[in-house]
């Protein structure tokens, strides 16, 4: 049985569709503030609660006052992403499958990604300004720690 060649691009391109949405919809969770505290396992990006702990009361309140507005205004760049996303799940479900209008639904959900993550790399710029400079050093490494850092795994009985 031979596969025709239309189909086989549809499919290549469903994969590589679905592959960039997980990826995207990790790297965007991983700014989400998930609430105060939790602390969330295999981060691979900035880890902002972790971050805090290295900062006093008052640098903390100041910080969150901080991220609340960031929020504020991103948040509609996130619903306009979660739109993208759901049109796409209707694509990719119909029945005929309208490639024209999946690949741009998608060329947008990206671009949307990108000014998301601009938009964080800037607030990121401008924390950095916030920050004292004695807790800044500090503040970033807790921040950018490697989720594996620290963890300690049992030796199996085969090493």
């Amino acid at each position: 049985m031979k596969i025709s060649r239309q189909k086989l691009l549809s499919a290549a391109l469903i994969l590589s569709v679905a592959v960039n949405i997980l990826i995207g919809g990790f790297v965007i969770t991983q700014w989400i503030d998930h609430g105060p505290g939790k602390r969330h396992g295999g981060k691979f990006h900035f880890d902002r609660h972790a971050a805090v702990s290295v900062l006093d009361e008052s640098q903390r309140e100041e910080l969150e006052e901080f991220w609340k507005e960031r929020r504020r205004n991103i948040r509609p760049y996130f619903k306009e992403f979660r739109d993208y996303r759901q049109n796409l799940a209707k694509l990719f479900s119909a029945e005929e499958l309208d490639l024209v209008a999946i690949n741009q639904t998608y060329s947008d959900m990206i671009a949307k990604q990108l000014q998301i993550e601009s938009y964080m790399q800037a607030a990121m710029l401008e924390l950095v300004k916030k920050l004292p400079g004695d807790k800044r050093a500090a503040f970033f490494e807790k921040g950018f720690q490697s989720p594996m850092k620290g963890r300690k795994y049992k030796k199996s009985e085969e090493d």
